[in-house]
């Protein structure tokens, strides 16, 4: 068993950041691990817990197995590309995020800054590091009322680069896979998610993402992409899992913790490019963003006031992910060809048996971590990227709009010429609302308790502004939205983030006109941040009485 002392567990956790957008100035009080430690009067013997469940998810890969020796991710930092992150305690308390950068267009807006308002980007976090304060992963196996995502002691790097819409352009994606290159060696930082699908219609070999991630995976971060979710009949991965040297996700749906399936959203590789591997990425439970636009619009995925049920392959390349913080835990010295051979020499079929859906099948990581591997064996040699194709065609046929300005055309979103040939430099200088992108400070500060700004996050208002869905404290949204874009019977096309189908239901064709979401549905199981079970009011104020759980009549 490997023994983690006080100090491998904080290995990569003194550097808390502010960087670029970001200026972080948070309480320093930590909360005390032994109110917030779990009850012990729960057994695993007698709960049954979901299959989408975290606690069913560690076992149908094999990451208990890992954790019950000693490995749990601890001082490996995963660099997360995304929404952002809510202040939630299993994030928070626990130091979960040791940095955070903000290069969307919500940067400019300080209650916004860094936050999750859309709730991608928290799902993922808590799919790959997130835990219940006080929980350990060796005596998880007793208590399913635990929350514990797959590498439960792993560090997060939020890189925010969508907004509240999901909305971001391309360039503001190569732009965090850049800053996460450039601070790696700082940071730590061994494995990159990005659960993203672009939309090009460009091969790898000339496509500006491709090339952007594949200086990651050079770089000696292991990069893990989601293969999207536009059906068994697409034959062709979203870009940039088309990318062969990444580790293209496809997910798969447990049926019984050794049995699964393909589910009919899931897409599909060409016969040549497939999916590299599969994981669990059907009704999976993870944390939810309190407010975010798919908290308030998808009550449906409300399981609750923590939890929120998601399925897509966001979700199961974000299971990879934390898979392979506990992989390099265990054998720190892999490097990113190795964990991909290790990952699809070890695996489970799903049904149908087909590469084009699954690959090399669903993962099992303890078996992965017992295997040897030399680098030779597993190096791979694919041409490389130029990354020089067109940046228009590389945006598929979705564009942001800033300000009443389409970003379209061979320039970044910052209005400047986009130059294919680059260091990962160029966004040096270039400021976004006002606020520049680089030369940030560092700062010896960290998040430890669930506070933003000195206020304490409640699930219904920052500071003293009020969600509305339009306004933010009296700040207009940076003037971002979506053009020809629509809600499809499986996904939110628009936004790209390929894990956006939530449960089984479609999205009851709600349109973004610019202004206000519309054609929403409600379920009835939830209104305005307040369960409704049907029955009776779970303890909400009712003006000045507390109901405290009697039966409405």
């Amino acid at each position: 068993m490997k023994a983690h002392n006080a100090t491998q567990h904080g290995k990569g956790r003194r550097l808390a950041i502010g960087v670029a957008t970001l200026l972080l100035a948070m309480g320093a009080t930590t909360a005390s691990k032994a109110s917030a430690a779990p009850s012990d009067r729960v057994t695993a013997k007698k709960v049954s817990m979901p299959l989408g469940s975290m606690y069913r998810v560690v076992d149908q890969i094999g990451a208990r197995d890992l954790w019950e020796e000693g490995y749990t991710g601890a001082g490996i930092n995963v660099a997360l590309i995304d929404t952002g992150f809510a202040p939630v305690p299993e994030l928070l308390d626990n130091g979960k995020i040791i940095a955070a950068v903000d290069l969307s267009g919500e940067a400019g807006v300080p209650e916004a800054r860094f936050i999750d308002n859309y709730g991608h980007g928290t799902h993922m976090a808590g799919i790959i590091a997130g835990s219940t304060p006080g929980a350990d992963a060796e005596d998880a196996k007793k208590h399913p009322e635990w929350f514990m995502g797959v590498a439960p002691d792993a560090g997060i790097v939020s890189v925010k680069v969508a907004d509240n819409t999901g909305g971001a352009d391309i360039t503001q994606v190569i732009a965090g896979i850049d800053w996460v290159v450039a601070n790696r060696d700082a940071l730590n930082i061994r494995v990159l998610n990005l659960s993203y699908a672009s939309g090009s219609s460009l091969p790898y070999a000339t496509d500006p993402l491709t090339a952007a991630i594949e200086r990651a995976w050079q770089a000696g971060v292991v990069v893990v992409v989601a293969a999207g979710n536009d059906g068994n009949e697409s034959h062709r991965l979203a870009s940039p899992a088309i990318d062969p040297y990444v580790i293209a996700v496809g997910a798969a749906e447990a049926t019984a913790d050794r049995t699964f399936t393909v589910p009919d959203w899931a897409s599909s590789g060409d016969g040549t490019r497939n999916p590299d591997v599969a994981a669990p990425g059907a009704h999976i439970d993870s944390l939810r963003a309190p407010l975010s636009r798919v908290d308030v619009e998808h009550p449906e995925g409300y399981i609750s006031e923590s939890i929120f049920r998601g399925s897509g392959s966001s979700q199961a390349a974000a299971v990879v992910t934390g898979a392979v913080a506990l992989l390099l835990d265990a054998r720190p010295n892999l490097n990113p060809d190795q964990v991909k051979f290790l990952l699809k020499s070890n695996t489970l079929n799903t049904s149908p048996r087909n590469p084009i859906y699954s690959g090399s099948g669903v993962i099992q990581i303890d078996q992965a971590a017992e295997q040897k591997v030399s680098a030779k064996k597993a190096l791979q040699t694919w041409p490389l990227s130029t990354g020089d194709g067109s940046l228009e065609a590389a945006r598929g046929d979705l564009h942001l709009v800033v300000n009443g300005v389409v970003i379209q055309g061979e320039v970044t979103v910052l209005g400047s010429t986009w130059d294919p040939y680059f260091s990962g430099t160029r966004w040096t200088g270039g400021t976004w609302d006002g606020t520049r992108w680089t030369d940030g400070s560092w700062m010896g500060t960290r998040w430890t308790t669930s506070t933003w700004t000195g206020t304490r996050w409640t699930g219904t208002r920052w500071t003293d502004g009020v969600w509305n869905g339009t306004r933010w404290t009296g700040t207009r949204w940076t003037g971002t939205r979506w053009t020809n874009d629509a809600w499809s019977s499986d996904s939110w096309t628009g936004t790209r983030w390929t894990g956006t189908r939530w449960t089984d239901d479609a999205w009851a064709a709600a349109i973004w006109d610019g202004t206000r979401w519309t054609g929403t549905r409600w379920t009835g199981t939830r209104w305005t941040g307040t369960r409704w079970t049907g029955t009776r009011w779970t303890g909400t104020r009712w003006t000045t009485n507390l109901w405290s759980g009697e039966v409405w009549e």
